[in-house]
């Protein structure tokens, strides 16, 4: 009896304080079978793949060639990045510092980074909405510990890194998400890496590299031998 392969559920996106996230242990995508489990924060007993943030900008970077964008979020408790590319940065540009956003997504980690690569970003304009969350959030989870700041991978980041390593880290992300818009393009088939390198402009070398990344972060996975696709 032929079986019917159940669809992959999405994850509730859950609303946390920021300082919460650095008592989790990052654990990337893996697959088992036909079974997929998703890249996820391990925070005891649960398991985080997606969030909904509500904190305020207090800062903002863009490539010079429009590229790349991203934006740290403060809720009083600690800090994350949000980071997208290439044309879901259009969606970002009118994000300033000082902007009160919701953001809704995934957690990503990178270099030893957690971040959120945003599925749902928002100005919030109503300041109320910030008392709202913090009354549900203490009633949920109580009073928050606060972010060390040795943990704030922004701020340490932001004085260590050279403009050089700085320039590699959002080239290889660049490409890591070029790789994802072309899976997208082949949703229905998937796409070999030669086909990928090409569509990138990039040796298989480089490609296979970023590809195998991508399959242990669970971003995407082998349907069949040599052909990859998005979750």
């Amino acid at each position: 009896m032929e079986t019917t392969k159940q669809p992959i559920q999405r994850q509730i996106a859950k609303k946390l304080w920021l300082s919460s996230l650095d008592e989790g242990t990052f654990h990337k995508g893996s697959r088992n079978g036909d079974e997929f489990i998703a890249s996820y924060l391990e925070m005891g007993e649960n398991r985080v793949s997606r969030v909904n943030i509500l904190a305020t900008v207090v800062d903002v970077f863009k490539s010079e060639d429009g590229n790349y964008f991203s934006f740290t979020l403060d809720d009083a408790t600690g800090t994350i990045r949000i980071k997208a590319f290439n044309e879901d940065t259009a969606k970002l540009t009118s994000i300033e510092k000082g902007d009160l956003v919701l953001v809704v997504g995934k957690l990503r980690e990178y270099q030893e980074e957690l971040y959120i690569a945003p599925e749902i970003t928002k100005k919030v304009t109503d300041p109320n909405s910030q008392l709202i969350r913090r009354a549900e959030l203490l009633a949920t989870f109580g009073k928050p510990k606060i972010q060390e700041i040795s943990k704030n991978t922004q701020i340490v980041q932001t004085k260590i890194s050279t403009p050089q390593q700085k320039s590699r880290d959002e080239s290889h992300e660049k490409l890591r998400h070029r790789i994802l818009e072309v899976l997208t393009d082949h949703e229905d088939t998937g796409a070999e890496l030669s086909i990928i390198s090409k569509k990138i402009a990039q040796q298989d070398s480089v490609t296979e590299g970023i590809v195998k990344e991508l399959l242990l972060e669970g971003e995407i996975y082998e349907n069949k031998p040599g052909h990859f696709k998005t979750i």
